[in-house]
């Protein structure tokens, strides 16, 4: 399944390419609240239609405040191919407010994670998290006559697929805050486009 689901990815893609009115590359901050920094790559098929694709790189760290020792890392990435059709009465080609269907593949490990057990007892907590989902956005989209772009949006999913599995023997709370199946996107982007 994920080999197909690649593959419509890629097909977009290259037909979106060979068609494209406009290319345009960004880089963003990922979802709002953990800031995570993120590449995508646009092609504009027509005044109205764009396909997307990003990818988002996982790379949190908790730090110790005494030493400046790193207490636990969370890495993996996420991709998200996305079809956007925009909602524009001004005649700007791919600019104004849109709505974007997507779908998403994560996948992330923990690596030195502990919370409290039921005896006040830190304990190791690790997992990983595979999900594979979609969603839809509403966003905002605007690009200057210099070709900087900039893109406001936000939107919320549903993990189909959504696999937890602890490396450590203890479930923790956090391992079930991520296994809700319930996602949300959002993000801030500037780029250029061609």
């Amino acid at each position: 399944m994920k080999k197909s689901l690649l593959s419509l990815a890629l097909t977009i893609g290259i037909i979106g390419t060979a068609n494209a009115q406009s290319i345009e590359v960004s880089l963003g901050t990922g979802a709002l609240v953990s800031g995570q920094l993120k590449l995508e790559g646009m092609y504009h098929l027509d005044p109205t239609s764009s396909t997307n694709l990003e990818l988002r790189l996982i790379s949190f760290s908790e730090v110790s405040d005494e030493d400046n020792t790193v207490n636990a890392s969370f890495t993996g990435f996420a991709f998200s191919p996305e079809y956007m059709m925009y909602f524009n009465g001004s005649g700007d080609d791919n600019e104004g407010m849109y709505a974007g269907a997507y779908l998403r593949f994560k996948s992330m490990a923990s690596s030195g994670w502990e919370e409290l057990d039921e005896n006040l007892i830190l304990v190791p907590a690790n997992f990983t998290q595979t999900a594979l989902g979609m969603g839809l956005n509403l966003g905002w989209h605007g690009a200057l006559e210099n070709g900087i772009t900039f893109r406001l949006y936000a939107g919320a999913g549903y993990n189909f697929v959504n696999s937890i599995t602890h490396t450590d023997t203890y479930e923790s709370l956090l391992s079930a805050i991520y296994g809700v199946p319930f996602h949300v996107r959002s993000g801030i982007n500037f780029g250029y486009r061609f």
